[in-house]
């Protein structure tokens, strides 16, 4: 289903390829760049923290391959921090163009909110956890006139799989945690939610480095249960989303009506309308309990002023419950409160009965629900 509105501009796929390959090419040219500056600096960086976060200088290397594998990964660790905020406006620049205004919102701050957690959770990793680790080892394993070594390429190796780990589990938390607080995704927002969590699951078990060998499946699904916990916290947009798009629409009388149908489960007694199509340009808001909770009927009145509905459907009770104060607010606005009465149905519970019952209501409107 797709959205076409006022300042959208009609443009060929090749176009949009055409910049995507742009803005492939432009990251990684700030990439490499960075990457070239930071092979002049990685080898003094990379001695200071052998010396400075290691129990008296305890940190080996035991072979010049493992220096060059330190050092390389050092490199593109370094290169792809300082060239992320680069990258992410170029991603920011080329997706504007196509998205409804909160889903710009989401997007920026999630680029933002990553531009600032990653550095943040790698410093984490680098500079605190890890040498932690080696006071903590160095302490329980002391032994008098002995002293201890530990292997660079190993502490390395298992610093980069930590902040990796992590750094999947950040943006994994952040994307959700925004989808759920925005509301972008509507009644989809559960799909992707689990589009989420397979994708960051996955990208764990093929990318992790091998001293994790064995914990691959493990560790990608307990930091996608953890990312997925994290979010949870976050509170759901009210309606179910930030904004609607609303549209006019046409009687076969030649009346014009701004339509909304809210998908009120009356504290879960009422079965969903999410999965029966209508038009774009139909508001889709969703509340728990529209008659006893005073926020939800503040948030429908602020939606009925600023998208100036005629119409507000609600699919559960018959509108009956609903307080006299809304009602009286909702007339005064010029906006027709119904209700479809779908909470003392019995067949109500059967999805293409529901979808008839739309259909029937708005039988007024031509092809106003999908087929």
């Amino acid at each position: 289903m797709s959205h076409r509105l006022s300042s959208d501009r009609l443009r060929p796929v090749d176009e949009h390829l055409f910049e995507l390959h742009s803005v492939f090419r432009q990251s990684a040219l700030a990439l490499l760049v960075s990457a070239a500056i930071w092979s002049f600096f990685v080898d003094d960086m990379l001695g200071l923290w052998t010396m400075s976060h290691s129990p008296s200088g305890a940190l080996s290397i035991y072979g010049p391959y493992d220096w060059l594998e330190m050092r390389w990964t050092a490199i593109l660790l370094l290169a792809t921090l300082t060239s992320l905020p680069y990258c992410f406006w170029c991603l920011r620049r080329f997706a504007n163009a196509g998205l409804l205004e909160n889903e710009k919102n989401w997007l920026n701050l999630f680029l933002v909110g990553n531009a600032i957690g990653v550095p943040a959770v790698l410093w984490f990793v680098w500079f605190a956890m890890i040498p932690g680790y080696l006071e903590t080892a160095d302490v329980l394993d002391s032994i008098e006139g002995v002293t201890a070594h530990y292997d660079a390429r190993e502490l390395f190796t298992l610093a980069s799989g930590i902040s990796w780990i992590l750094v999947v589990g950040v943006i994994m938390s952040f994307a959700l945690g925004l989808s759920q607080l925005l509301g972008v995704f509507g009644a989809d927002s559960a799909s992707f939610r689990w589009r989420i969590l397979a994708i960051g699951g996955g990208v764990l078990v093929l990318t992790i480095p091998e001293v994790f060998e064995g914990l691959r499946v493990l560790i990608a699904l307990s930091t996608m249960a953890l990312a997925d916990g994290i979010a949870r916290t976050t509170p759901v947009a009210p309606l179910g989303a930030r904004r609607f798009l609303v549209s006019d629409f046409k009687g076969i009388d030649g009346t014009i009506e701004r339509i909304a149908v809210l998908d009120c489960s009356c504290e879960g007694a009422c079965p969903s309308a999410a999965h029966v199509r209508l038009r774009p340009g139909v508001a889709r808001p969703r509340c728990a309990a529209l008659c006893l909770e005073p926020c939800e009927q503040d948030k429908i009145l602020e939606l009925v002023s600023r998208s100036g509905l005629t119409r507000l459907v609600i699919t559960g009770c018959d509108g009956s419950p609903v307080p006299s104060r809304l009602t009286e607010s909702l007339a005064e606005s010029g906006c027709l409160l119904q209700g479809m009465g779908w909470l003392d149905i019995p067949n109500a519970s059967n999805e293409s009965w529901r979808r008839q019952s739309l259909m029937t209501h708005f039988s007024q409107f031509e092809d106003i629900v999908g087929k």
